[in-house]
């Protein structure tokens, strides 16, 4: 570089500096976090506003979190403002916000939203998530999604419906800016979401419905397709206890997962325990029939059916259309928690009882979920804010917005198909250029139902830095190099493909080296 080019560098470099803190630097004017109980905003009210000292933080009583993780800790929380608010958009609601602002000094100018799980509901939002967006500097905000307790509101109250499908989300982050101009002179530079599971549902009624509220969002474990979700939750259920013949143990689940390897864990160049390419894997349980008296290295007839059904997934018997998304091979260790229980899924006995049939009474076994009937009443119109499937992204993108969509090939909680259905869905009716520069969809191998290092086989990844990357620097995630566990043990790093492209092992290479593979079509193409 000339000496003249370096000159212009270092001006455009300070100009830049001097940008960016002038940004970042409250205005003048901006309130004390107690003089936030008077900001007006629009069919809101401010309920309650703490200052609260750093590492000082107190969750309120409720249910222990997760099996199998630690609990969270709140004590190394910077100072932060919380704000309690209630937004009623109709004379039916109270959705129930929680803000949490960073102290001027603590905040990097940003707003991180946060969804929920399940069918939502309690008191507020979740410290555990607000806490994690907190630590990175964010103003953090998250609802009730507009009720409390279960879901029985939706018998008679509609205007809720909306609320938990896409009111609670957008009112949240209205009120939260208001509160952030008004608290630092200004309101967020950049603004995301980063969501798994139900908590999907939020971040993507967020692009479909409100493309101005968010900059960037992400999605793992899609589970935003509610109305059909519970039939697949459903039919998975009832496919092992359709006599107790029919019932597999979990120790067989083990048999099943070993044959479906043996079938296709080579198609992607390498046999490590993984099945690279799930989706064009013809896999036969039939293979695992014992030949003679049961035992526990093989299926009997009945349970060989029932395995049938669930890689089948379930469909309208008259028409013979696909309700929802089947399991697919390599995801029998995960079975567990849908077909193992002595009862259906939570979620789905309650949209059942509650959304589709309106009957506090109903029983799943005296009167069964007719999968050609009953997918007309899920699909009633007073049901469908639950779902967040439209794919006419285009305001969203035009705006410039990202979305970073992510799923599991081993996920039997939200299965594959729902997403690859939806990416698809968002090519046709945006166009391919579009989905070029403003989205990216990856299939992970072994993962399942939402990012870490717990199971046998498991990838991770950060959805959030993969956000910032791209709105903030410009590097779009192209393939993701993801680390490698298994059995909670790091072991190395691997690549991962944009959808449809599968990534190949070429041979002679590190199998733990990302550069040993490279991203082609699967060989079925």
């Amino acid at each position: 570089m000339t000496r003249t080019g370096a000159k212009i560098m270092k001006i455009v470099l300070a100009t830049a500096v001097a940008i960016a803190a002038l940004v970042c630097a409250p205005l003048a004017g901006a309130a004390t976090c107690e003089g936030l109980a008077s900001v007006k905003v629009p069919h809101t009210r401010i309920l309650s506003v703490q200052s609260v000292a750093a590492g000082a933080f107190q969750p309120p009583p409720g249910p222990a979190g997760p099996a199998g993780f630690a609990p969270p800790r709140y004590d190394d929380l910077p100072a932060f403002c919380r704000v309690q608010a209630s937004a009623r958009p109709s004379s039916d609601s109270d959705i129930r916000i929680e803000v949490w602002l960073p102290v001027p000094s603590a905040w990097n100018g940003k707003l991180r939203g946060t969804g929920n799980g399940g069918l939502g509901g309690g008191t507020g939002a979740s410290p555990r998530a607000l806490s994690a967006a907190m630590r990175g500097g964010y103003v953090s905000v998250g609802t009730n999604t507009g009720h409390q307790g279960d879901s029985s509101y939706a018998i008679d109250h509609p205007e809720q419906i909306k609320d938990f499908g896409y009111r609670s989300a957008h009112e949240m982050t209205l009120t939260t800016k208001a509160l952030m101009r008004a608290y630092y002179g200004r309101g967020p530079r950049l603004s995301y979401m980063a969501e798994e599971g139900g908590g999907t549902i939020a971040a993507l009624s967020e692009a479909q419905r409100y493309p101005a509220d968010y900059n960037a969002i992400a999605a793992t474990g899609m589970a935003s397709y509610l109305t059909h979700h519970v039939f697949g939750q459903m039919w998975d259920w009832q496919a092992v206890h359709v006599t107790p013949g029919s019932f597999i143990p979990p120790a067989k689940y083990a048999v099943l997962h070993a044959a479906a390897l043996a079938a296709c864990d080579a198609a992607d160049g390498l046999r490590d325990g993984i099945i690279g390419d799930p989706e064009h894997c013809h896999f036969d349980p039939s293979v695992t029939l014992c030949r003679g008296a049961d035992a526990p290295d093989c299926l009997t007839a009945a349970q060989v059916e029932a395995a049938r059904k669930l890689y089948r997934g379930p469909y309208n018997p008259r028409t013979h259309v696909s309700i929802y998304s089947p399991l697919y091979p390599g995801s029998e260790l995960g079975w567990g928690m849908l077909v193992g229980p002595p009862k259906p899924f939570q979620i789905s006995l309650d949209f059942f009882k509650y959304y589709v049939f309106r009957n506090p009474d109903w029983d799943y076994q005296t009167r069964p979920v007719n999968y050609d009937s009953d997918v007309a009443l899920a699909d009633a119109p007073r049901n469908l804010p639950t779902d967040a499937v439209d794919p006419d992204l285009n305001a969203f993108f035009d705006r410039g917005g990202k979305l970073l969509l992510i799923g599991g090939w081993n996920d039997a909680a939200v299965p594959p198909r729902v997403a690859v259905d939806y990416y698809k869905a968002v090519v046709a009716r945006v166009g391919a250029r579009k989905v070029r520069q403003s989205m990216r969809f990856f299939m992970v191998p072994g993962l399942g139902h939402g990012l870490g290092t717990n199971g046998a086989e498991n990838f991770d990844a950060d959805p959030m830095a993969l956000l910032v990357q791209w709105e903030e620097h410009g590097v779009a995630p192209d393939q993701l190099i993801v680390t490698h566990y298994k059995n909670g043990v790091e072991v190395g790093r691997r690549l991962v493909c944009q959808y449809p492209l599968i990534a190949y092992y070429g041979g002679g290479g590190n199998t733990e080296d990302p550069a040993s593979y490279s991203c082609k079509r699967s060989a079925a193409d």
